[in-house]
């Protein structure tokens, strides 16, 4: 007779269905991403002085101000002070890693990127027909109305609620059409209508805002190609698992195959 791994009233779990229900529940990426990040940093050894600043770190991250607070914490996240310290020496222990497979690439990736990475505020005046939006660009041109004035009274767009001002917002994020206009403006310059989206736009940049490379966007950087690196493996093994090429025992079956769960009622 099998030994449940755990049960729940008359739901009995097997430590066989696990893999299956990893998988089910969608749990399977971040556990085979967990492996993976273990099988690559076991032999990191932080720092002391690394230990101490990424736990003042996290406690700043969290708001955690005194013994009490930290307790108080742990409690509502079912931790206690040795399964905390283990939690944030593994992730110092990813972090670590990261740096030092993908920090010498972050300077080329920057600058690859340094066009879409840029920020720009912009107003921006939407209506349905040409003819209205030429009227109104020659009040702004002519200074006869104020830009945010015409938006708050024409504009059949959410930039109503805001005078007409978009942003920051990166380049990269903009549809192409905005973001190829923008990103040969200058600061002030008023675009004539032009149609976009089934509407007429009036377009203006407000703001050019270069990107830097400065310690957030170095961790930004970092974090991208990690994501990328790391979560193409963790594909590459659910698709071995899911579709292994030989005829052996599948570790994880499909979610319509019988699980073994036991529930109480007849299979």
């Amino acid at each position: 007779m099998k030994t449940p791994w755990i049960e729940l009233d008359e739901l009995k779990v097997n430590f066989e269905n696990i893999p299956a229900l990893l998988d089910r529940y969608n749990l399977l990426p971040d556990f085979l991403k967990r492996l993976l990040e273990t099988k690559y940093t076991s032999k990191l050894k932080p720092k002391k002085e690394e230990q101490i600043k990424f736990f003042q770190g996290f406690l700043k991250e969290k708001n955690i101000e005194g013994k009490e607070a930290l307790n108080q914490w742990l409690l509502d996240n079912g931790l206690d002070d040795k399964r905390l310290d283990t939690m944030l020496y593994e992730r110092l222990q990813v972090e670590l890693f990261k740096k030092q497979k993908f920090g010498d690439k972050v300077n080329s990736v920057f600058f690859k990127q340094k066009e879409s990475l840029d920020r720009v505020m912009y107003s921006v005046l939407r209506v349905k027909t040409a003819e209205q939006a030429h009227e109104l660009h020659t009040q702004i041109e002519e200074m006869e109305s104020s830009f945010s004035d015409l938006v708050s009274e024409y504009s059949i767009g959410t930039e109503k609620n805001f005078n007409g001002i978009i942003g920051p917002v990166e380049l990269g994020r903009l549809d192409p059409a905005l973001a190829e206009k923008l990103k040969i403006s200058k600061n002030g310059q008023l675009w004539p209508p032009f149609e976009f989206r089934n509407n007429w736009v009036i377009l203006r940049l407000e703001k050019h805002l270069p990107s830097k490379l400065d310690d957030k966007m170095t961790a930004r950087i970092i974090n991208s190609m990690y994501d990328d690196w790391i979560n193409k493996q963790v594909l590459e093994i659910i698709d071995q698992l899911r579709y292994p090429k030989s005829r052996e025992r599948n570790l994880i079956k499909d979610k319509n195959d019988n699980l073994d769960i036991d529930n109480g009622s007849e299979k």
